[in-house]
């Protein structure tokens, strides 16, 4: 098993934070259009259709959008091709209006429930939830109201960002309606959804990630059997 895990780590052209460029719910991953194939053979590992992507022109995929299995959420930078090429995979889509438009940054996501920045708007907020078809808690994370990057949620567990404390990891676990724990990723950083993919068939961290680290995501997702 822990040499399998370590077949898990991977980079974007030597960019050890691959949550950033990828995005995977249980049914497909987004990855950049110009994707090397070592990288495309990793995806292969989540066990999802794979479809190459850009946001705004971008490959900061795993920064704009945030999904579940229901819906997936665009930022306003979206162009209606990418919006329209996501919408064929038969999922709901919204494209966010709202000027805080990082929403892989903003939104922590299972198909049970969510944690959002605060900072959105109670319209744009509905307006996800409608998208995703769960409810979306308003919180912060050790400080920072960007919940998305301080957290990564499947409907098997989360990994949330080490400085998380006792009443906040409880809170997620109420509202997510799964257990998780703290952690880190790519040799000491919080951040945990930069370094991190993963749904409920498997993940991928980032090359710097260490065995240690390693086990605490694994422990954390409830991927201890993959």
């Amino acid at each position: 098993m822990y040499e399998g895990n370590l077949m898990r780590k991977c980079d974007y052209y030597g960019n050890p934070w691959i949550g950033m460029f990828i995005k995977t719910n249980d049914k497909f991953t987004l990855l950049p259009v110009d994707s090397p194939k070592k990288l495309e053979d990793k995806v292969a590992l989540l066990e999802t259709n794979k479809m190459r992507a850009s946001i705004g022109e971008s490959n900061l995929i795993g920064i704009y959008v945030a999904m579940n299995n229901n819906g997936v959420i665009l930022p306003n930078i979206a162009t209606e091709e990418e919006c329209a090429a996501i919408e064929k995979l038969g999922i709901n889509v919204y494209k966010s209006t709202d000027k805080h438009n990082a929403h892989g940054n903003n939104i922590a996501v299972n198909d049970r429930g969510g944690i959002i920045n605060e900072h959105i708007s109670p319209r744009e907020r509905r307006m996800m939830e409608d998208t995703l078809g769960v409810e979306l808690v308003p919180m912060r994370i050790a400080g920072y109201s960007t919940v998305g990057s301080a957290c990564i949620a499947t409907n098997k567990g989360f990994l949330v960002n080490y400085k998380a404390n006792d009443e906040e990891i409880k809170m997620i676990s109420e509202i997510l309606k799964v257990n998780g724990d703290r952690g880190s990723v790519n040799t000491g950083v919080g951040f945990v959804s930069y370094g991190t993919v993963a749904n409920t068939k498997g993940y991928l961290a980032g090359e710097a990630t260490t065995a240690f680290e390693l086990g605490k995501v694994i422990e954390a997702l409830g991927l201890i059997d993959i």
